[in-house]
């Protein structure tokens, strides 16, 4: 069985489930409770990526709890 992924609750970036802070904005607030996903590989081209506040290339989810 996979592991959960964990979103951060600062940045929304995805993070795999063995860490224990967010690899983009270093926060400890992960959590298993998040919904949607999107990947920005272009942010600076992004329309998702100016709403969302978003400035490193990565995987992002779109809500989280």
């Amino acid at each position: 069985m996979a592991k959960s992924r964990l979103a951060c609750r600062e940045c929304h970036y995805v993070n795999e489930a063995d860490l224990q802070n967010c690899q983009s904005c270093g926060s400890s607030s992960l959590t298993e409770d998040w919904a949607g996903y999107v990947i920005i590989p272009h942010p600076e081209q992004s329309e998702i990526a100016t709403e969302m506040n978003v400035t490193e290339p990565g995987s992002y989810a779109l809500k989280v709890r």
